[in-house]
């Protein structure tokens, strides 16, 4: 594996690193959303390791998977920013 495709994925999986602040920005009765938000940081673990281990055999997996936990950390933070109005 070619070092710039382990900082790629590393790289789309550091924004889970605002989890707290997240946490902190949603408001308490969030219902269904605060289900989402809660499994958000296993679904950024779970997606990284799979890109990680799919690069070798089916690349195109690992761009799929990056793209999708690109738009998983935008759609969280419109998620975190919509309940907390």
């Amino acid at each position: 594996m070619k070092w710039w495709i382990k900082l790629i994925i590393i790289v789309a999986m550091l924004p889970v690193l605002a989890y707290p602040k997240m946490l902190a920005d949603s408001s308490p009765e969030a219902g269904s959303e605060g289900t989402f938000l809660w499994i958000y940081p296993a679904y950024v673990l779970a997606a990284g390791i799979c890109a990680w281990i799919s690069w070798k055999k089916r690349p195109e997996i690992t761009w799929i998977l990056v793209v999708l936990l690109i738009l998983t950390h935008v759609a969280m933070w419109i998620l975190v920013s919509n309940t907390s109005l």
